[in-house]
Protein backbone atom coordinates (compact mmCIF):
# COMPACT_ATOMS: atom_id res chain seq x y z
CA UNK A 1 0.00 0.00 0.00
CA UNK A 2 3.00 2.15 0.44
CA UNK A 3 3.88 1.82 -3.18
CA UNK A 4 0.16 3.26 -4.08
CA UNK A 5 0.29 6.13 -1.79
CA UNK A 6 3.29 7.40 -3.47
CA UNK A 7 2.32 6.36 -7.29
CA UNK A 8 -1.07 7.96 -6.59
CA UNK A 9 0.55 10.91 -4.61
CA UNK A 10 -1.99 10.70 -1.77
CA UNK A 11 -0.79 12.87 0.72
CA UNK A 12 -1.31 12.23 4.33
CA UNK A 13 -4.39 13.03 4.98
CA UNK A 14 -5.36 9.83 4.05
CA UNK A 15 -3.51 8.19 5.81
CA UNK A 16 -4.62 10.17 9.23
CA UNK A 17 -8.34 10.00 7.46
CA UNK A 18 -7.95 6.13 7.60
CA UNK A 19 -6.14 6.34 10.77
CA UNK A 20 -8.71 8.09 13.10
CA UNK A 21 -12.09 7.36 11.13
CA UNK A 22 -11.99 3.90 10.17
CA UNK A 23 -9.46 2.03 12.09
CA UNK A 24 -11.33 0.06 15.62
CA UNK A 25 -9.64 -0.53 18.22
CA UNK A 26 -12.34 -2.66 19.81
CA UNK A 27 -11.24 -4.24 22.82
CA UNK A 28 -11.07 -8.41 21.96
CA UNK A 29 -12.60 -9.56 24.66
CA UNK A 30 -15.57 -7.37 24.73
CA UNK A 31 -16.69 -6.54 21.17
CA UNK A 32 -18.74 -3.10 21.30
CA UNK A 33 -21.48 -2.90 18.15
CA UNK A 34 -23.05 0.57 17.15
CA UNK A 35 -26.55 -0.48 16.02
CA UNK A 36 -28.67 1.90 15.28
CA UNK A 37 -26.12 4.86 15.61
CA UNK A 38 -25.92 7.69 13.02
CA UNK A 39 -23.41 8.73 11.07
CA UNK A 40 -21.53 11.39 13.58
CA UNK A 41 -22.11 8.55 16.33
CA UNK A 42 -20.73 6.06 13.98
CA UNK A 43 -17.71 7.62 13.18
CA UNK A 44 -17.29 9.24 16.48
CA UNK A 45 -17.30 5.55 18.10
CA UNK A 46 -14.33 4.38 15.83
CA UNK A 47 -12.03 7.27 16.66
CA UNK A 48 -12.60 6.44 20.58
CA UNK A 49 -11.96 2.98 19.94
CA UNK A 50 -8.62 3.78 17.56
CA UNK A 51 -7.33 5.64 20.80
CA UNK A 52 -8.10 2.79 23.16
CA UNK A 53 -6.17 0.43 20.85
CA UNK A 54 -3.17 2.73 21.30
CA UNK A 55 -2.99 1.90 24.80
CA UNK A 56 -3.45 -2.22 24.56
CA UNK A 57 -0.11 -2.80 24.46
CA UNK A 58 -0.40 -6.39 24.83
CA UNK A 59 -2.25 -7.09 21.32
CA UNK A 60 0.14 -8.41 18.93
CA UNK A 61 0.20 -7.44 15.43
CA UNK A 62 -2.38 -10.46 14.12
CA UNK A 63 -4.74 -9.30 16.49
CA UNK A 64 -4.59 -6.00 15.70
CA UNK A 65 -4.83 -6.92 11.96
CA UNK A 66 -8.26 -9.04 12.80
CA UNK A 67 -9.58 -6.02 14.56
CA UNK A 68 -8.66 -3.64 11.85
CA UNK A 69 -10.21 -5.67 8.82
CA UNK A 70 -13.32 -5.89 11.33
CA UNK A 71 -13.93 -2.70 11.60
CA UNK A 72 -13.02 -1.61 8.24
CA UNK A 73 -15.94 -4.43 7.04
CA UNK A 74 -18.73 -2.64 9.28
CA UNK A 75 -17.76 1.25 7.41
CA UNK A 76 -17.72 0.25 4.07
CA UNK A 77 -19.67 -1.39 1.33
CA UNK A 78 -16.36 -2.96 -0.71
CA UNK A 79 -18.08 -3.70 -3.68
CA UNK A 80 -19.56 -0.38 -4.10
CA UNK A 81 -16.34 1.22 -3.54
CA UNK A 82 -14.82 -1.53 -6.04
CA UNK A 83 -17.06 -0.56 -8.40
CA UNK A 84 -16.32 3.38 -8.16
CA UNK A 85 -13.09 2.98 -8.44
CA UNK A 86 -12.83 0.35 -11.76
CA UNK A 87 -15.84 2.04 -13.26
CA UNK A 88 -16.21 0.38 -16.84
CA UNK A 89 -13.56 -2.55 -15.84
CA UNK A 90 -15.74 -3.90 -12.75
CA UNK A 91 -18.62 -5.23 -15.14
CA UNK A 92 -16.81 -6.99 -17.13
CA UNK A 93 -14.83 -9.04 -14.62
CA UNK A 94 -16.36 -12.44 -13.38
CA UNK A 95 -17.55 -12.93 -10.16
CA UNK A 96 -14.34 -14.33 -9.00
CA UNK A 97 -12.07 -11.88 -10.38
CA UNK A 98 -14.45 -9.23 -8.31
CA UNK A 99 -14.03 -11.35 -5.46
CA UNK A 100 -10.42 -11.11 -5.75
CA UNK A 101 -10.31 -7.42 -6.18
CA UNK A 102 -12.57 -6.48 -3.32
CA UNK A 103 -10.00 -8.97 -1.07
CA UNK A 104 -7.07 -7.12 -2.12
CA UNK A 105 -8.86 -3.85 -1.36
CA UNK A 106 -9.18 -4.69 1.84
CA UNK A 107 -5.31 -5.94 2.69
CA UNK A 108 -4.64 -2.45 1.19
CA UNK A 109 -6.72 -0.95 3.81
CA UNK A 110 -5.45 -2.94 6.36
CA UNK A 111 -1.76 -3.11 5.66
CA UNK A 112 -1.78 0.94 5.24
CA UNK A 113 -3.69 1.46 9.00
CA UNK A 114 -1.62 -1.04 10.70
CA UNK A 115 1.98 0.33 8.94
CA UNK A 116 0.72 3.92 10.29
CA UNK A 117 -0.91 2.79 13.50
CA UNK A 118 2.78 1.71 15.06
CA UNK A 119 4.23 5.50 14.22
CA UNK A 120 2.00 7.03 16.02
CA UNK A 121 1.00 7.17 19.81
CA UNK A 122 -2.82 8.59 21.67
CA UNK A 123 -1.47 11.60 22.71
CA UNK A 124 -0.22 12.55 19.45
CA UNK A 125 -3.67 12.17 17.24
CA UNK A 126 -4.47 14.97 16.07
CA UNK A 127 -7.67 16.99 17.33
CA UNK A 128 -11.34 16.32 15.75
CA UNK A 129 -14.25 18.47 16.13
CA UNK A 130 -17.14 18.33 13.83
CA UNK A 131 -18.00 21.82 12.21
CA UNK A 132 -21.33 20.84 9.99
CA UNK A 133 -23.54 17.82 9.61
CA UNK A 134 -26.41 17.30 7.09
CA UNK A 135 -28.26 13.95 6.91
CA UNK A 136 -30.79 13.27 5.12
CA UNK A 137 -32.70 9.69 5.35
CA UNK A 138 -30.59 7.57 3.61
CA UNK A 139 -27.10 9.94 3.00
CA UNK A 140 -25.32 12.23 5.36
CA UNK A 141 -22.26 14.85 4.92
CA UNK A 142 -20.34 15.70 7.77
CA UNK A 143 -17.24 18.48 8.24
CA UNK A 144 -14.76 18.22 10.52
CA UNK A 145 -11.84 20.23 11.69
CA UNK A 146 -8.88 17.48 11.75
CA UNK A 147 -5.45 18.43 12.52
CA UNK A 148 -2.61 18.78 14.86
CA UNK A 149 1.09 19.96 14.84
CA UNK A 150 1.04 20.62 11.44
CA UNK A 151 -2.07 22.67 10.54
CA UNK A 152 -5.85 21.83 10.42
CA UNK A 153 -7.50 20.28 7.53
CA UNK A 154 -11.03 20.20 6.70
CA UNK A 155 -12.08 16.70 6.19
CA UNK A 156 -15.49 16.00 4.35
CA UNK A 157 -17.24 12.57 5.72
CA UNK A 158 -19.83 10.94 2.76
CA UNK A 159 -22.04 8.30 4.14
CA UNK A 160 -25.31 6.27 2.94
CA UNK A 161 -27.42 4.26 5.00
CA UNK A 162 -28.22 0.75 4.25
CA UNK A 163 -31.15 -0.99 4.68
CA UNK A 164 -29.61 -2.72 8.26
CA UNK A 165 -29.91 0.83 9.63
CA UNK A 166 -26.11 1.03 9.19
CA UNK A 167 -23.81 3.98 8.11
CA UNK A 168 -21.03 3.19 5.64
CA UNK A 169 -18.76 5.97 4.52
CA UNK A 170 -18.43 5.93 0.54
CA UNK A 171 -15.89 9.01 0.44
CA UNK A 172 -13.36 11.17 2.61
CA UNK A 173 -11.87 14.79 1.21
CA UNK A 174 -9.52 16.46 2.60
CA UNK A 175 -9.30 20.11 1.26
CA UNK A 176 -9.78 19.63 -2.40
CA UNK A 177 -8.19 16.21 -2.25
CA UNK A 178 -10.39 13.05 -2.74
CA UNK A 179 -9.61 9.41 -2.13
CA UNK A 180 -12.49 7.86 -4.21
CA UNK A 181 -10.42 9.60 -7.17
CA UNK A 182 -7.26 9.09 -6.40
CA UNK A 183 -8.02 5.16 -6.28
CA UNK A 184 -9.71 5.45 -9.55
CA UNK A 185 -7.14 7.54 -10.95
CA UNK A 186 -4.17 4.61 -9.55
CA UNK A 187 -6.62 1.63 -10.93
CA UNK A 188 -7.40 3.04 -13.82
CA UNK A 189 -3.02 3.83 -14.46
CA UNK A 190 -1.78 0.04 -13.87
CA UNK A 191 -5.44 -1.48 -15.97
CA UNK A 192 -4.03 0.31 -19.07
CA UNK A 193 -0.64 -0.68 -18.99
CA UNK A 194 -0.84 -4.01 -16.83
CA UNK A 195 -3.14 -6.87 -16.24
CA UNK A 196 -5.79 -6.98 -12.89
CA UNK A 197 -3.62 -9.27 -11.51
CA UNK A 198 -1.10 -7.10 -11.39
CA UNK A 199 -2.92 -4.65 -10.05
CA UNK A 200 -4.45 -6.80 -7.15
CA UNK A 201 -0.53 -7.87 -6.80
CA UNK A 202 0.32 -3.79 -6.44
CA UNK A 203 -2.46 -3.06 -3.87
CA UNK A 204 -1.59 -6.04 -1.45
CA UNK A 205 1.95 -4.99 -1.69
CA UNK A 206 2.47 -8.74 -2.55
CA UNK A 207 5.82 -10.38 -3.56
CA UNK A 208 4.09 -12.47 -6.08
CA UNK A 209 2.00 -11.92 -9.10
CA UNK A 210 -0.71 -14.62 -9.87
CA UNK A 211 -0.82 -14.49 -13.68
CA UNK A 212 -2.43 -18.16 -13.43
CA UNK A 213 -3.82 -20.48 -10.81
CA UNK A 214 -6.76 -21.64 -12.21
CA UNK A 215 -9.24 -21.59 -9.74
CA UNK A 216 -11.77 -19.00 -10.88
CA UNK A 217 -12.57 -22.01 -13.78
CA UNK A 218 -15.18 -24.64 -13.80
CA UNK A 219 -14.03 -28.15 -13.85
CA UNK A 220 -14.10 -29.83 -17.05
CA UNK A 221 -13.70 -27.34 -19.66
CA UNK A 222 -11.02 -24.97 -21.18
CA UNK A 223 -9.87 -22.26 -18.79
CA UNK A 224 -11.31 -19.20 -19.91
CA UNK A 225 -9.42 -16.01 -20.96
CA UNK A 226 -7.09 -18.24 -22.56
CA UNK A 227 -7.04 -18.22 -26.34
CA UNK A 228 -5.21 -20.29 -29.38
CA UNK A 229 -3.65 -19.80 -32.43
CA UNK A 230 -6.13 -19.10 -35.31
CA UNK A 231 -4.35 -22.05 -37.50
CA UNK A 232 -5.25 -24.01 -34.13
CA UNK A 233 -9.07 -22.85 -34.15
CA UNK A 234 -10.87 -25.99 -35.74
CA UNK A 235 -8.71 -28.41 -33.48
CA UNK A 236 -9.80 -30.69 -30.57
CA UNK A 237 -7.96 -28.56 -27.77
CA UNK A 238 -6.77 -31.31 -25.14
CA UNK A 239 -7.04 -29.64 -22.14
CA UNK A 240 -9.96 -29.30 -19.59
CA UNK A 241 -9.70 -27.92 -15.96
CA UNK A 242 -9.73 -30.59 -13.24
CA UNK A 243 -9.79 -30.49 -9.44
CA UNK A 244 -7.71 -32.64 -7.02
CA UNK A 245 -8.41 -32.31 -3.05
CA UNK A 246 -10.01 -28.97 -3.32
CA UNK A 247 -7.66 -27.52 -5.84
CA UNK A 248 -8.15 -26.59 -9.56
CA UNK A 249 -5.45 -27.26 -12.16
CA UNK A 250 -5.13 -27.66 -15.79
CA UNK A 251 -4.39 -31.32 -16.88
CA UNK A 252 -3.47 -31.62 -20.84
CA UNK A 253 -3.67 -34.96 -22.95
CA UNK A 254 -2.06 -34.53 -25.75
CA UNK A 255 -2.06 -37.33 -28.94
CA UNK A 256 -1.42 -35.50 -31.31
CA UNK A 257 -3.34 -31.97 -31.49
CA UNK A 258 -0.04 -29.35 -30.30
CA UNK A 259 -2.39 -26.79 -29.17
CA UNK A 260 -0.77 -23.91 -27.61
CA UNK A 261 -3.15 -22.07 -24.94
CA UNK A 262 -2.08 -18.52 -24.77
CA UNK A 263 -2.88 -15.96 -22.03
CA UNK A 264 -2.60 -12.45 -21.99
CA UNK A 265 -1.20 -10.92 -19.28
CA UNK A 266 0.72 -8.16 -18.45
CA UNK A 267 2.81 -7.49 -15.49
CA UNK A 268 6.71 -5.68 -14.67
CA UNK A 269 9.05 -7.74 -15.33
CA UNK A 270 11.57 -5.49 -14.13
CA UNK A 271 9.93 -5.38 -10.31
CA UNK A 272 8.84 -9.02 -10.18
CA UNK A 273 11.54 -10.74 -12.52
CA UNK A 274 11.41 -14.58 -11.42
CA UNK A 275 8.62 -16.71 -12.65
CA UNK A 276 7.63 -19.63 -10.69
CA UNK A 277 5.16 -22.37 -11.62
CA UNK A 278 4.15 -25.95 -10.67
CA UNK A 279 3.39 -29.20 -13.18
CA UNK A 280 3.07 -33.21 -12.73
CA UNK A 281 4.10 -35.40 -16.24
CA UNK A 282 2.79 -38.54 -16.57
CA UNK A 283 3.39 -39.38 -20.23
CA UNK A 284 5.98 -38.30 -22.26
CA UNK A 285 6.30 -38.33 -25.93
CA UNK A 286 8.91 -41.09 -26.79
CA UNK A 287 12.29 -39.74 -28.31
CA UNK A 288 11.41 -36.19 -27.57
CA UNK A 289 14.36 -33.69 -28.33
CA UNK A 290 13.34 -30.13 -28.68
CA UNK A 291 16.75 -29.80 -31.36
CA UNK A 292 15.26 -31.05 -34.24
CA UNK A 293 11.76 -30.82 -35.92
CA UNK A 294 10.70 -34.77 -36.41
CA UNK A 295 11.64 -35.12 -32.37
CA UNK A 296 10.56 -31.36 -31.29
CA UNK A 297 8.10 -32.58 -28.56
CA UNK A 298 7.85 -31.80 -24.93
CA UNK A 299 5.91 -33.31 -21.82
CA UNK A 300 5.19 -29.76 -20.19
CA UNK A 301 6.06 -26.46 -21.16
CA UNK A 302 5.51 -22.70 -20.14
CA UNK A 303 5.83 -20.33 -22.28
CA UNK A 304 6.76 -16.76 -21.39
CA UNK A 305 6.08 -14.11 -24.48
CA UNK A 306 8.20 -11.12 -24.22
CA UNK A 307 7.22 -9.09 -26.91
CA UNK A 308 6.68 -8.82 -30.53
CA UNK A 309 9.27 -7.35 -33.40
CA UNK A 310 8.17 -4.87 -35.50
CA UNK A 311 7.02 -7.92 -38.24
CA UNK A 312 5.07 -8.95 -35.31
CA UNK A 313 6.81 -11.79 -34.60
CA UNK A 314 7.28 -12.86 -30.95
CA UNK A 315 10.15 -13.38 -28.70
CA UNK A 316 8.94 -16.17 -26.52
CA UNK A 317 11.39 -18.65 -24.22
CA UNK A 318 9.64 -21.82 -23.53
CA UNK A 319 10.47 -23.56 -20.17
CA UNK A 320 10.22 -27.73 -20.96
CA UNK A 321 10.20 -30.91 -19.61
CA UNK A 322 12.18 -33.00 -22.01
CA UNK A 323 12.26 -36.28 -22.99
CA UNK A 324 15.83 -36.64 -23.74
CA UNK A 325 17.47 -33.27 -23.01
CA UNK A 326 19.79 -32.68 -20.11
CA UNK A 327 18.52 -29.93 -17.77
CA UNK A 328 19.98 -27.01 -17.76
CA UNK A 329 20.52 -27.08 -21.57
CA UNK A 330 18.83 -24.40 -24.36
CA UNK A 331 18.12 -24.75 -27.60
CA UNK A 332 16.39 -23.17 -30.49
CA UNK A 333 15.60 -24.28 -34.03
CA UNK A 334 16.04 -21.76 -36.87
CA UNK A 335 13.10 -20.27 -38.43
CA UNK A 336 10.86 -17.53 -38.02
CA UNK A 337 9.45 -17.27 -34.29
CA UNK A 338 10.65 -20.12 -32.79
CA UNK A 339 11.07 -19.89 -29.22
CA UNK A 340 13.77 -20.82 -27.12
CA UNK A 341 13.74 -23.88 -24.90
CA UNK A 342 15.23 -23.98 -21.81
CA UNK A 343 15.48 -27.68 -20.20
CA UNK A 344 14.51 -27.83 -16.57
CA UNK A 345 13.33 -31.01 -16.05
CA UNK A 346 13.59 -34.65 -18.33
CA UNK A 347 13.36 -37.72 -18.73
CA UNK A 348 10.77 -40.14 -16.63
CA UNK A 349 12.43 -40.35 -13.33
CA UNK A 350 9.58 -37.82 -11.40
CA UNK A 351 6.76 -38.70 -13.65
CA UNK A 352 3.29 -38.44 -11.55
CA UNK A 353 4.69 -36.37 -9.02
CA UNK A 354 4.29 -32.41 -8.86
CA UNK A 355 7.01 -30.37 -9.60
CA UNK A 356 7.77 -26.99 -8.53
CA UNK A 357 10.64 -24.45 -10.19
CA UNK A 358 11.38 -20.94 -9.81
CA UNK A 359 13.12 -19.29 -12.50
CA UNK A 360 14.78 -15.53 -13.12
CA UNK A 361 12.83 -15.07 -16.58
CA UNK A 362 14.59 -11.60 -16.70
CA UNK A 363 18.14 -13.11 -17.14
CA UNK A 364 16.57 -15.98 -19.19
CA UNK A 365 15.77 -13.49 -21.65
CA UNK A 366 19.10 -11.86 -21.41
CA UNK A 367 20.96 -15.28 -21.99
CA UNK A 368 18.92 -16.09 -25.04
CA UNK A 369 17.87 -13.24 -26.83
CA UNK A 370 20.74 -10.95 -25.42
CA UNK A 371 19.86 -7.14 -23.84
CA UNK A 372 17.36 -6.74 -21.51
CA UNK A 373 13.64 -7.72 -22.21
CA UNK A 374 11.06 -4.93 -21.81
CA UNK A 375 9.74 -3.74 -19.08
CA UNK A 376 6.45 -4.97 -19.60
CA UNK A 377 5.96 -8.94 -21.23
CA UNK A 378 2.69 -9.81 -23.41
CA UNK A 379 1.74 -13.19 -21.84
CA UNK A 380 2.01 -16.73 -20.95
CA UNK A 381 1.71 -19.76 -23.06
CA UNK A 382 1.31 -23.59 -21.89
CA UNK A 383 1.60 -26.62 -24.49
CA UNK A 384 1.88 -30.52 -23.97
CA UNK A 385 2.59 -31.85 -27.73
CA UNK A 386 3.55 -35.22 -29.32
CA UNK A 387 2.62 -34.47 -32.88
CA UNK A 388 6.34 -35.27 -34.02
CA UNK A 389 6.73 -38.26 -32.36
CA UNK A 390 3.14 -39.66 -32.62
CA UNK A 391 2.90 -40.68 -29.16
CA UNK A 392 1.36 -38.79 -26.50
CA UNK A 393 2.16 -36.16 -23.85
CA UNK A 394 0.18 -35.81 -20.47
CA UNK A 395 0.81 -33.20 -18.16
CA UNK A 396 -0.73 -30.85 -15.26
CA UNK A 397 0.14 -27.29 -15.02
CA UNK A 398 -0.69 -24.52 -11.34
CA UNK A 399 -0.04 -22.09 -10.21
CA UNK A 400 2.18 -19.72 -12.72
CA UNK A 401 3.30 -16.74 -10.51
CA UNK A 402 5.65 -13.75 -11.36
CA UNK A 403 7.99 -13.28 -7.95
CA UNK A 404 10.16 -10.11 -6.93
CA UNK A 405 12.63 -12.12 -4.93
CA UNK A 406 13.89 -15.20 -5.37
CA UNK A 407 17.32 -17.56 -5.18
CA UNK A 408 17.35 -18.49 -8.42
CA UNK A 409 19.17 -17.91 -11.63
CA UNK A 410 17.43 -18.32 -15.68
CA UNK A 411 17.99 -22.23 -15.31
CA UNK A 412 20.51 -22.38 -18.23
CA UNK A 413 23.62 -23.96 -18.35
CA UNK A 414 25.05 -24.54 -21.81
CA UNK A 415 23.41 -23.73 -25.46
CA UNK A 416 22.86 -26.86 -27.77
CA UNK A 417 23.01 -26.38 -31.18
CA UNK A 418 19.46 -26.93 -33.10
CA UNK A 419 18.75 -27.58 -36.80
Amino acid sequence: MRRLLSKCRLSKFICFTILSLILTGVRIQAFETIDNKGPQETIEFHNKNLRDLYNQNELDRTAIKQQVLRSLIALFDFNRLSAQFLQNNWAKMSSFEKEQFVEALKTSFVHEIYSRNTKYSSEGLSSFTLKNQITKEKSAKLEYSFGGNKGKIKLTISMLKYQDASWKITNVKAGKKDLRQRYYSFCKKLLDDYSLAYLIAELKDSDYVVLEDFEGNSIGQLPKDWTWRDKDRNKHKPYKIKEENGNKYLAAEDTGESVILVKETRWNIKKYPYISFRWRAKELPEGGDERFGPTNDSGAAIYITYNKTLLRIPKSVKFVWSTTLPVGSATKRSGIGRPWNVVVESGPENLGEWRTYVLNAYEAYQKTFGGNPPDRPLGIGILSDANSSHSKAYSDYDDIRALRHADADSGIKNILKGE
